[in-house]
């Protein structure tokens, strides 16, 4: 799955954030700004941001919540005249939440964008950055009238992993965290890019895609200390939709496990084994993939391998309909 880029959007998004940056009290709306909004939202007078603008400088002396459509031009303003003193943007969140807005995937949220008493923006900066450069409408619960000095345990909860949201939602109540990593391997062919992150909705798409193959290889892969690992589960669940023969694919990973074979036909388990086991493994993520591979092959194949060697190519890649096949 290729995830959407969307630059041209974010880089309004991060022109407008500098704008929001002036000292308090001085918030106009630089021309550049405002033909880069009129661009991305496709408005052609942007004076029509001026009922938001009432909207955000309007102080709440106790506490409120109201539930509200938060539009482009709404969320433009708040960034642009509200938005003193917060944390600098991570455009990866942005980014994240822009995939899932404009491909429909965004779900109520019932964290609140929240203002403090004198109108300024506490809470919400990426969520509302995100409504811009994906040109959307979103529903968000409005809290206002916060004390400044309650911006002190503002996102201090624990957090929770797509693991949790996913049960708890009821969306996947079989999510297991080495269940997540073998599929996101499975699908990327490295590890994990954390400059790149995946939303929990793309995370189901993808665990989904490949969940029949990704399953069987976290409950028959081998165990234990640098065998246990994303890498060589997501290897084995490639093969797992390439052969038929599953038994002696399960018999690798027993062979993989205990250190026990049966002479040369099964010698490219042993010799994968070592590789991890004596440390070689790790430095290169992409190539122990394709290495893994390479031995699983030879093992169902009944071929000798004694000597780990750097490999090209995938020996198992992705086929769409190998796994429509197997998903049957």
């Amino acid at each position: 799955m290729k995830r959407a880029r969307h630059g041209g959007q974010i880089a309004t998004a991060r022109a407008l954030r500098r704008e929001a940056m002036k000292p308090s009290g001085a918030f106009p709306i630089s021309t550049a700004i405002q033909e880069a909004f009129a661009k991305a939202v496709k408005v052609t007078k942007v004076k029509s941001i001026a009922p938001a603008e009432r909207i955000l400088t309007e102080k709440r002396d106790t506490l409120s919540v109201e539930l509200e459509q938060v539009t482009p031009e709404k969320a433009f303003a708040w960034l642009n005249h509200a938005n003193d003193g917060n944390r600098s943007i991570r455009d990866t969140k942005v980014n994240t939440y822009t995939d899932d807005m404009m491909n429909g995937k965004w779900t109520n949220c019932e964290t609140p964008i929240s203002f403090y008493k004198d109108g300024f923006l506490a809470n919400g900066q990426h969520r509302l950055t995100a409504i811009v450069a994906s040109k959307t409408t979103q529903l968000f619960p409005i809290y206002r009238g916060l004390n400044r000095e309650d911006g002190l345990n503002i996102d201090t909860g624990l957090t929770r992993t797509v693991v949790d949201n996913g049960r708890i939602s009821g969306l996947d109540t079989h999510l297991s965290n080495a269940l997540v990593a073998t599929a996101r391997a499975f699908h990327t062919g490295r590890q994990a890019d954390r400059s790149k992150p995946v939303s929990n909705a793309e995370t189901l798409e993808i665990v989904d895609m490949y969940r029949a193959g990704c399953e069987w290889a976290v409950s028959n892969g081998p165990k234990g200390k640098r065998l246990s690992s994303a890498v060589i589960k997501a290897a084995i669940a490639r093969a797992w939709y390439h052969t038929d023969d599953h038994e002696k694919l399960k018999r690798f990973c027993e062979v993989m496990n205990t250190g026990f074979s049966d002479g040369e036909k099964e010698s490219a388990a042993i010799a994968i084994r070592n590789y991890f086991t004596e440390g070689a493994g790790g430095a290169d993520w992409p190539q122990d993939f394709k290495k893994v591979q390479n031995a699983i092959k030879a093992f169902l194949d009944g071929r000798k391998l004694t000597i780990i060697k750097p490999v090209q190519d995938d020996t198992f890649p992705i086929d769409g309909r190998r796994l429509k096949k197997k998903a049957l």
